[in-house]
């Protein structure tokens, strides 16, 4: 390269290395091959299409030719590995890199260009350049070290050289998304916006601006703003940068400008604020975590707040994603960013490729489910629904409600997108109920039958692991709970609800104070949730009146019916089981006012005495398993039923303790 033609020239025809330094003159900096560079944001039609990376570096930081001299100077030791030898040769610590002394000798020879004709006052501009010009206050070179000025490394910004070959590398720890999603991208905003407006005409004039995105999901509104920024011909990078400080945005801000590309950065920690960004010579895009405090910055701030998407957007997303299978944007939740759509379509495709089969919405509800399994928050227990319509038995018009709220759930497109009702309002997705009777009435398995008739995981919240003696701690494992919900579009039970859904008191202290404090955050929540949520309790007058404005069902679950009960027996004895003619499931449904949990453990209980028999579960099987579940209840037992006279026999022998044969 022509740098190193005029190193050679600098140090003389006797230096060693003239000859080879002298040979490469005639190299130029590598040009990206046609079709693999990127194709640079939108210039004006004066300018080159053909521009390279070091020249729209050059032109992005304001360098004139000797800072570009320096800068490709800084860089030679990637280059070639005899051009590394050589600058360890000249380098007074043996590292293989250029010095500030030797851009020194190189400016006194005048093979910097544009330096000063005479020496020393080269080596005086030198000085200036390098301790406060743009190349150095970007961070493109640094020099680097302790010591004389003159003996220390000209250090190059981590994936400059890269960039400066066009290569798709960017410094370590940021990872781009792949650009052809943002193609895919619905942006969902319009243009005419004036804070939309704004950020397109800052970019397209190359304001050194922050843009800030506010929004709950960051990820999906870079991908959506660089869909906008694409759609105007302008290239967008969106970046995911875990940490963004003033070192890591001067450093991807470089190589976005080499590669000619806005940056959308997508940060998990802000620990600068927006600051960070108050040395990046362009327009940037931020996209900060929600919530977060940007503090002052030097630059202009412009701050768009990007709403979720709207129904359109999200279908036309998976139109897009999924062409081969219709009606897909009603099987996955709104909530779904883009790039969390594109992982699930793209493993959903992989499932059905497996298979040898067409996808399917089971696939993508499948994949969704996957996706989730290992992202469940503390205190919250992941179920997949095994109980149907058949094994739920209740009274014809509680059924009618559940099966009302299952049509809630499945008629949304049609009643809130299609026909506007609840527009713009929060939680207008959310169906709330609340179950509530005494223990054993099939609370739980109706939510479980809920959720399989639309298809969903099932979120049982495990209060003992929610709530917490910390101010604080309660809310924020209520607020993984319910976003583990909303984002996996599962539907989340409180069993025993009141402990948290409790009715609020008079402030005596400061745990009344911060206990209501729970109920109102609670209140919100509920209210903004956009899903199904089921509160199950045993006492309905122990909740709170303020939530029950806020159900859409409140359904009660009795003890069961003597129909009922005889219906429950009949469930809970499967067919396969060997049943002795005697046993009469009329007469038991008709003496026993068990609750369906109790029946359940009745049956399951006899069966094992006639498996221990060895003989058909008969009526003493039967009385000898109530009794028990009476037992354990504390209340008194009706008595045997006819033809259970053989029950006596088995009590005995049940308190007696087998030797077991393991050691």
């Amino acid at each position: 390269m022509e740098i190193a033609g005029r190193i050679g020239e600098a140090l003389g025809a006797d230096h060693d290395a003239h000859g080879f330094l002298t040979a490469l003159a005639g190299r130029a900096v590598p040009q990206a091959a046609k079709g693999e560079r990127p194709s640079g944001k939108e210039r004006g039609a004066e300018e080159d299409a053909e521009e390279q990376p070091v020249d729209r570096l050059a032109r992005g930081l304001g360098l004139g030719p000797a800072e570009t001299d320096v800068l490709l100077l800084a860089g030679l030791a990637d280059e070639h590995e005899g051009l590394s030898s050589v600058l360890r040769e000249l380098h007074p610590g043996r590292v293989p890199a250029a010095t500030t002394g030797l851009a020194a000798v190189l400016a006194e020879a005048g093979a910097l260009t544009g330096a000063p004709s005479d020496p020393l006052t080269a080596r005086l501009w030198l000085r200036r350049l390098l301790r406060g010009g743009p190349l150095v206050a970007s961070g493109a070179v640094r020099p680097q070290g302790g010591g004389p000025f003159w003996d220390r490394t000209l250090d190059l910004a981590e994936g400059l050289w890269d960039a400066l070959h066009a290569a798709p590398l960017w410094p370590a720890g940021t990872r781009r998304t792949d650009p052809a999603l943002i193609g895919l991208v619905p942006p969902g905003l319009r243009a005419e916006n004036p804070a939309v407006a704004a950020v397109l005409r800052a970019v397209g004039r190359g304001v050194p601006a922050t843009v800030v995105l506010r929004s709950d999901d960051p990820a999906d509104a870079a991908l959506r703003i660089a869909a906008l920024l694409t759609a105007t011909g302008r290239e967008p990078a969106v970046l995911d940068v875990p940490v963004l400080d003033r070192s890591a945005a001067r450093a991807v801000a470089l190589v976005a400008l080499a590669h000619g590309v806005t940056p959308v950065l997508v940060a998990q920690e802000l620990p600068d604020g927006a600051a960070a960004l108050d040395d990046v010579p362009a327009p940037a895009v931020l996209a900060p975590p929600p919530g977060a405090a940007l503090g002052a910055t030097s630059r202009p701030l412009l701050s768009v707040d990007v709403p979720p998407p709207p129904l359109a957007a999200h279908r036309e997303l998976w139109r897009r994603l999924a062409p081969d299978l219709p009606g897909t944007a009603d099987t996955v939740p709104c909530t779904l960013g883009a790039a969390a759509a594109q992982e699930l379509a793209r493993n959903a495709t992989a499932g059905a490729l497996i298979r040898g089969e067409p996808l399917r919405p089971a696939d993508l509800r499948a994949a969704l489910d996957a996706r989730e399994t290992d992202r469940t928050p503390q205190g919250v227990v992941r179920l997949r629904p095994t109980a149907g319509w058949d094994g739920l038995v209740l009274p014809p018009d509680r059924l009618a409600q559940l099966r009302e709220a299952v049509n809630q759930v499945r008629r949304q497109h049609v009643v809130l997108d299609r026909w506007g009702f609840l527009r713009g309002r929060p939680g207008r997705r959310g169906v709330r109920l609340l179950f509530y009777g005494p223990p054993g009435t099939g609370k739980t398995l109706a939510a479980e039958v809920l959720a399989g008739a639309v298809g969903r995981e099932l979120l049982v919240v495990d209060l003992s692991r929610i709530v917490s003696k910390w101010i604080g701690e309660t809310e924020k494992n209520l607020a993984e709970a319910f976003d583990a919900a909303e984002r996996g579009d599962a539907l989340i039970l409180f069993d025993e609800a009141d402990t948290l859904f409790g009715r609020r008191t008079e402030v005596g202290d400061a745990r009344d104070r911060y206990a209501n404090l729970e109920t109102a955050y609670l209140l919100s929540r509920l209210a903004c949730f956009d899903g199904l949520a089921v509160l199950a309790t045993n006492l309905r007058q122990n909740i709170d009146q303020a939530f029950a404005r806020r159900l859409e069902f409140i359904v009660p679950f009795d003890l069961p019916g003597e129909a009922e009960r005889r219906t429950l027996w009949r469930h809970n004895l499967p067919s396969g089981a060997p049943l002795d003619a005697r046993v009469d499931l009329g007469q038991l449904a008709a003496l026993y006012p068990l609750s369906g949990s109790l029946i359940r453990n009745a049956a399951v209980a006899a069966a094992y005495f006639a498996a221990e028999a060895g003989t058909a579960i008969g009526p003493e099987h039967l009385a000898l398993a109530v009794r028990r579940e009476y037992a354990k209840a504390g209340q008194a037992y009706p008595g045997d039923p006819p033809g259970a006279a053989d029950a006596e026999p088995l009590r005995a022998d049940a308190h007696t303790v087998k030797e077991s044969p393991c050691p």
